[in-house]
């Protein structure tokens, strides 16, 4: 039995795939590229992961019901 309070794949997926775009145009307007010039290489790195690891698993979990 569904819990109603826990959505579906489909409604997962659809929150994913938005959340993606919404992620890649963030990262687009304030990139680490962008930042390099103004923090520590060590920041730049952490957020660099940052970005790559949240990315790839909103783009997984977006993929998982609609092939994004």
């Amino acid at each position: 039995m569904t819990n109603p309070s826990t959505p579906d794949l489909a409604v997962l997926a659809t929150e994913a795939k938005a959340l993606y775009e919404k992620l890649e145009a963030l990262w687009a307007d304030e990139g680490v590229e962008q930042l390099e010039i103004f923090l520590d290489p060590d920041i730049v790195s952490v957020l660099a992961e940052i970005k790559e690891l949240s990315l790839d698993f909103v783009r997984r979990v977006a993929e998982m019901d609609t092939g994004y």
